[in-house]
């Protein structure tokens, strides 16, 4: 104890004296002369002084002593005082302690927003689509079926149908006998984009200007083959269930699945412009190339779509169904694997009918 000071220190008695004061980070030690003439030390433990009162004139500490009654010191050196919320800025009573206890109850805080945001993104961003597609994915086949019927009639408002080429489409995937659960519709609308896509429940939409560049009967059988079978694996309800799962979610709370059916049958438009993941494409190429194998098509024709597509792609803006269907190395490099060697059967009928789709 270097420093000394000079208060006014006042006894549980309330008798007061003029004392010099030392100063240690545990004690406050207050040195007097008492009635007698005797010097008297008084010592403080910091952690018993209860509180700090400050005025613009003089500052009060109050303390507890052991028969629990109050003693006080009167400090009007500001220098002391400064001293004092050093020494003891740990304890409470100098205001500090519980400015760097906030400080860090601030940080703790700050750190426990910052994981429960972390997770709320986590929750938005991956388990909500998530959790939206198997809700779509408990509805029956009969609700899938009306739901898609009324995507399909929102999504065909503004569009011209070329009701030629749709019955010949229609005519000429009955012809393949493709084994598929679902009541297959297709239908073709005249657009300059190079697109198809499928409808939850049964509808196919094919763009006229897909079918322009296509050589073989096999290609479009390829063509309807995927589609079909994003119908048949429910990849449309999954996909547009994904996009629009956090809209969903809050509906499935408060509301029930039926709220969810109008909800994604507003979004029908939607449906030309979803992209599918790989993992998605991937699977209807490989249940396309069974539908093929099965009815005793070429299963190259799926190979020559893939290549058709790559070659309307170059030196043009992307097509539409490659942006949705995006045509990967790794898709042309399954297809290869699993294409088999089977009896291809002639079917004389499928060859006249592709052919009449580009008489005028």
């Amino acid at each position: 104890m270097t420093r000394t000071h000079s208060a006014i220190y006042y006894d549980e008695l309330n008798h007061f004296y003029n004392a010099t004061i030392f100063i240690s980070s545990v004690t406050l030690t207050m040195r007097f002369r008492n009635e007698n003439g005797q010097d008297i030390d008084r010592n403080w433990l910091g952690e018993n002084i209860l509180s700090l009162e400050e005025t613009e004139l003089q500052s009060t500490l109050i303390y507890k002593n052991e028969s629990g009654n109050p003693e006080r010191l009167v400090i009007r050196d500001p220098a002391l005082l400064a001293e004092i919320k050093y020494q003891f800025r740990h304890l409470r009573f100098t205001g500090s302690h519980w400015r760097h206890r906030s400080g860090g109850l601030r940080s703790k805080f700050l750190t426990v927003i910052v994981i429960i945001l972390a997770l709320l993104a986590l929750v938005y961003f991956l388990f909500v689509p998530w959790l939206g597609e198997r809700v779509a994915m408990k509805f029956s086949k009969d609700r899938e079926i009306a739901l898609g019927e009324q995507m399909y009639k929102t999504t065909m408002v503004g569009t011209e149908t070329d009701t030629r080429k749709t019955a010949l489409l229609n005519e000429f995937y009955k012809e393949l006998h493709y084994d598929i659960d679902y009541p297959i519709e297709i239908t073709v609308v005249k657009s300059p984009d190079v697109n198809a896509f499928a409808v939850p429940g049964g509808h196919i939409v094919v763009f006229d200007r897909i079918l322009e560049n296509m050589k073989t009967p096999e290609e479009l059988a390829a063509l309807l083959g995927h589609e079909a079978s994003h119908v048949e694996l429910r990849h449309s309800l999954k996909n547009i269930s994904r996009s629009v799962a956090r809209k969903m979610f809050l509906m499935v709370i408060l509301g029930g699945d039926a709220g969810v059916a109008g909800y994604l049958a507003d979004r029908a438009d939607d449906l030309k412009g979803l992209q599918y993941s790989r993992e998605l494409e991937t699977e209807a190429d490989d249940n396309g190339l069974a539908l093929m194998e099965r009815s005793g098509i070429d299963t190259k024709g799926m190979l020559d779509l893939m290549f058709l597509l790559q070659r309307e792609s170059e030196g043009h803006e992307t097509s539409a169904l490659l942006s949705t269907h995006p045509v990967f190395n790794s898709r042309i490099k399954n297809i290869k694997k699993q294409m088999k060697t089977t009896d291809v059967k002639r079917d004389d009928k499928l060859a006249e009918i592709f052919h009449e789709l580009f008489e005028n």
